[in-house]
């Protein structure tokens, strides 16, 4: 596993957390550029559930851009 996907067991989704599909829109990257550059620890992600499925720090994809986060 890659240092930057944590694995959680319980998260509470105060709405700063973003899938995948919404991280893709927000980069304007196709979904599957997201995936590997989590994968490969550009982009940290968190692996939440049973089918351990990524979900994303607004500010981490904010420092992603290389700009602060606007929301």
């Amino acid at each position: 596993m890659v240092a930057t996907q944590k694995q959680i067991g319980f998260l509470l989704n105060d709405g700063s957390m973003l899938t995948t599909s919404e991280v893709a829109r927000r980069l304007g990257a196709h979904i599957n550029s997201v995936r590997h550059w989590a994968d490969i620890g550009l982009l940290p992600c968190y692996r939440i559930g049973v089918r351990k499925d990524r979900r994303f720090r607004s500010e981490d994809v904010a420092v992603f851009l290389g700009s602060p986060d606007k929301n």
